[in-house]
């Protein structure tokens, strides 16, 4: 019942295909939009609750999975959030005129500094954070080094896709889709008109790459930190280490002209708590079920996280 109820929770998303990019980004197509977003999160809802809370799956000795609800749920997902792109990419973007209007004052002055920069290096920092996210997204490769981890291989590869694909959805569904932020580099008047007005220029937040390069990165640390509590304390030198990988990720992003520094610590931010509440809630014997997510609707809709200490 179960499985049923998510696939067609999934349905539901893809059956808002006759709206289009025309609703979705129109002044009259906030409730649609909000519609969209309510009900991925729904189906995230139900796929993290019944992880944390009732599951009768396989268990090894650090993790419980049930692949028979998790692996076609991920896969769902995944469809999801590729339909999710191609709505962004059919977001409209900016004209020459509302180009022309910005103001970098405008900007907070945190942020100022992704305004104050050279922009002749900008490709070759694209090219840079593009090499650093797919290097790092190989990071969990590492701990099939661990002869006690590499004995749970599917299970892991499962764990870190399932993460990926509700951390790319949060991306989708709940950045740049509500948010219609300006890069950088549309401040920038020395660009060509037509690379500040093209598509895309709007999606600064919150970022993807530091977002995913997080997700990889503390999932590494915590699953290993979950595999060898005789780490103790010194698991957090697992955590520090993995700050790295996103830190150098979102400042070649700042460099590229893509984001705003506050971009890069939402996305960090978001991946990073990902990457650990996702294993944290599959953990075979955590006693403390004190986590819960519960939907909310009315003048607003979202989802409500509850921890009890």
């Amino acid at each position: 019942m179960q499985i049923n109820f998510i696939y067609r929770m999934i349905s539901l998303i893809f059956n808002y295909n006759q709206f289009r990019s025309r609703l979705i980004y129109s002044n009259k197509s906030l409730l649609s939009r909000m519609q969209r977003i309510s009900l991925s999160a729904l189906a995230l809802l139900l796929f993290l609750n019944i992880h944390g809370q009732d599951n009768k799956g396989r268990e090894n000795n650090v993790y419980s999975i049930n692949h028979k609800v998790e692996i076609p749920v991920t896969l769902g997902l995944f469809a999801v959030n590729y339909y999710g792109f191609g709505v962004l990419k059919r977001k409209p973007v900016l004209d020459s005129t509302e180009v022309i209007s910005l103001n970098k004052n405008d900007v907070w002055a945190f942020d100022r500094v992704a305004l104050n920069q050279s922009h002749e290096q900008r490709f070759d920092a694209q090219n840079m954070s593009d090499i650093s996210m797919n290097v790092s997204l190989m990071l969990p490769a590492l701990l099939l080094i661990d002869r006690e981890i590499r004995s749970d291989w599917f299970d892991i590869i499962v764990l870190y896709l399932e993460t990926q694909a509700i951390n790319s959805n949060l991306y989708t569904w709940t950045g740049p889709m509500i948010f219609n932020r300006s890069r950088p580099l549309v401040y920038y008047h020395e660009l060509p008109m037509e690379e500040r007005t093209a598509s895309g220029t709007r999606n600064s937040f919150f970022s993807g790459h530091t977002s995913w390069t997080a997700g990889a990165s503390f999932f590494t640390a915590k699953v290993y930190s979950d595999y060898h509590p005789e780490l103790g304390g010194k698991k957090w030198l697992l955590f520090a280490a993995a700050l790295i990988p996103p830190t150098i990720v979102g400042y070649y992003r700042i460099r590229a002209l893509k984001h705003f520094p506050t971009d890069v610590i939402a996305g960090g931010a978001i991946g990073a708590a990902m990457g650990v509440l996702i294993p944290h809630l599959h953990k075979a014997n955590r006693k403390n079920k004190n986590l819960s997510l519960l939907p909310f609707a009315g003048e607003y809709t979202g989802l409500t996280a509850s921890l009890k200490f």
